[in-house]
């Protein structure tokens, strides 16, 4: 969000990119929660030109979760998931949320478009019977699929989809989800407020939609998936007004918002015209909202209870479910294909991390698997920018990983002028006020190690709250040292270019890699200009197999310049209760299933 001392007499463009700025700065914290990833990278999915467009109908591609065939099913069964806002305010409005992953998995149970995601990411047809995109990828016309309705019973109509997207662009009320709207032709001019902007979408007719774009991005697919592109019942709104339609059946997903307490819970219920089999088990699901440093141990209280049909796992809890031996059977690890990505990152126009030799330095001393031991297994080497989960679903095949070599980290700093880290600039590591000890001990550990395998002392300065490490950021022009924590959604590599890209806010005024840069141990300024060719012709290459060679040159000019430097891919844990099953969670997800639809059930002992 905005911080509104700054926020007055911003035009609506400009109150977009600073939104987007200060998303990135809250994504750099190193704390382990779900908060520190608010910008959701895109999917983009392969597809033959000129045809129907290569999207799957929505459908399990790995088996539910802990599915027994031969459980007898419970019906009209009520269950209750706690929901952890992390501080984000909750309005059940997809044209009005903040981009925070916990929403990106809950509404689709209630809001629907024309795409949306699997467990993994991967783009699924919602209420899209068929998707087509021209031959040069600026056009994809979209199908509704036959006989769509609103909970309220209202058939869906094309207008409806103009309606609501020009909703979640008003440019006076701007959605906070509105970048991802972005590749929209027109988008620009009609966000700077121009008098004569036209966005690029349109209704064909009752049951057809176009959409064009400025440029051919293969990731707009992914982009289109968000939920701000939700389709919305104009009927609704109009009669129950802007705040009260979330509760009148406004939706299109298997489920329909029935209760609303502000902050305190929320009620779903079945959507009997959804265009698929609802759940033959659940009738209700009621989500307590939790919030502030105690909101997972009061959830995990809940389940403990029995009262909550699952719980996340943070680190902070690990050990207390590790030690009780029914949680710990209960106990579940997405520890495969992992979508998260940590990277240590230095500002390229802050000494002495203006020279490459030192940034490699720092990188080579990264001990990664000591990291894992601090993080107890919630964490896992990485090597690489890409998550894993890109090369499951893409094809990727990421260039050579950053090695952990200590005697050569030593070396590069001794040949940039630092030997035994004499001479060396203060360096300080900010890590915001108010987390707990454990996780103060965990960080100063981090920089401890660090700072033993170079023989160099790491300042640590954990008397800023983030807000003001944000604002230092802001008036220094970058951050000098940090660790980032990215999650993609993609199955390309659009991640590289969304982070790195010279221009973009988490790369400028933050870690300033850039094309002026002058040569020194290296010339990141030459590799910032090639990065930048190559990302943009990968950005809309229909190709597959070219669109991955030009990324993974990318990502190869990334890690020689350490313009990241990978350290680990995020394990989710959760409990969850076994008479819940056939839920389908994965690194899309986390603890919340894809969807609670006809697969999820409640069986016998629930």
């Amino acid at each position: 969000m905005i911080d509104p001392r700054l926020e007055q007499g911003l035009s609506p463009r400009e109150r977009f990119e600073l939104d987007r700025l200060w998303q990135a700065l809250r994504a750099g914290s190193a704390h382990g929660s779900r908060r520190d990833m608010l910008r959701w990278s895109a999917l983009a999915a392969g597809a033959v030109a000129t045809a129907r467009y290569g999207i799957a109908a929505a459908a399990p591609v790995r088996a539910p979760l802990s599915l027994r065939q031969d459980a007898p099913i419970t019906e009209g069964a009520e269950i209750s998931v706690p929901f952890d806002a992390f501080g984000q305010p909750i309005t059940l409005d997809p044209h009005r949320s903040a981009d925070y992953g916990g929403f990106w998995v809950m509404y689709p149970n209630v809001w629907g478009g024309f795409l949306r995601y699997d467990e993994l990411g991967r783009i699924a047809l919602d209420l899209a019977e068929q998707v087509v995109r021209s031959q040069d990828g600026l056009r994809y016309t979209f199908t509704i699929r036959e006989g769509a309705m609103y909970a309220s019973g209202n058939p869906v109509v094309a207008d409806d989809f103009i309606a609501s997207w020009t909703r979640a662009l008003d440019p006076a009320n701007l959605s906070p989800m509105v970048a991802f709207m972005q590749p929209l032709r027109g988008f620009d001019a009609w966000i700077a407020g121009e008098a004569d902007a036209e966005l690029g979408f349109r209704a064909e007719d009752e049951r057809t939609v176009i959409v064009e774009l400025t440029d051919p991005v293969t990731y707009f697919p992914s982009f289109l998936a968000a939920f701000v592109w939700a389709v919305v019942d104009p009927a609704v709104i109009e009669a129950s007004g802007q705040e009260n339609f979330v509760l009148n059946g406004a939706g299109t997903g298997p489920w329909q918002f029935t209760e609303y307490e502000r902050d305190t819970r929320f009620v779903m219920e079945p959507n009997p015209n959804y265009y698929d089999p609802l759940s033959p088990s659940l009738v209700r699901i009621t989500w307590p909202v939790f919030n502030g440093p105690d909101a997972a141990q009061s959830a995990l209280d809940l389940y403990r209870d029995e009262n909550a049909a699952s719980a996340d796992v943070p680190l902070s809890l690990l050990a207390d479910v590790d030690g009780d031996p029914a949680l710990a059977a209960e106990l579940r690890r997405l520890d495969t294909s992992q979508a998260t990505i940590r990277s240590l990152a230095m500002d390229f126009r802050q000494p002495p991390f203006d020279d490459v030799r030192v940034r490699r330095a720092f990188g080579l001393a990264f001990d990664r698997e000591r990291y894992a031991e601090i993080y107890a297994d919630t964490w896992t080497p990485a090597t690489v920018f890409t998550p894993p989960i890109v090369n499951e679903l893409s094809g990727y095949q990421p260039p050579e990983g950053f090695p952990f070599d200590p005697e050569q980290a030593r070396a590069l700093l001794a040949e940039a002028g630092y030997a035994n880290g004499e001479g060396l600039p203060d360096i300080i590591f900010y890590h915001p006020s108010g987390d707990s000890d454990a996780e103060l001990e965990r960080v100063t550990a981090v920089l401890q190690m660090l700072g033993e395998n170079l023989g160099v002392t790491i300042g640590l300065d954990t008397a800023r709250s983030q807000t003001e490490i944000n604002e230092t950021i802001i008036d220094t022009g970058g951050l000098q040292i940090g660790i980032m924590w990215w999650q993609t959604i993609t199955d390309t590599a659009f991640l590289l270019s969304d982070v790195f890209r010279p221009d973009s806010p988490f790369m400028d005024g933050v870690f300033n890699w850039s094309p002026d840069l002058e040569p020194l141990g290296g010339d990141p300024g030459a590799a910032a200009a090639s990065f930048t060719e190559l990302v943009a012709q990968a950005d809309i290459e229909l190709d597959a197999a070219t669109r991955n060679d030009l990324y993974q040159q990318a990502e190869a000019l990334v890690l020689e310049n350490a313009v990241y430097v990978p350290i680990a891919n995020w394990v989710p844990m959760f409990v969850q209760k076994p008479w819940l099953q056939g839920t389908r969670q994965g690194p899309w997800t986390g603890r919340l299933p894809i969807l609670f639809d006809q697969n999820v059930v409640v069986v016998d002992g629930g």
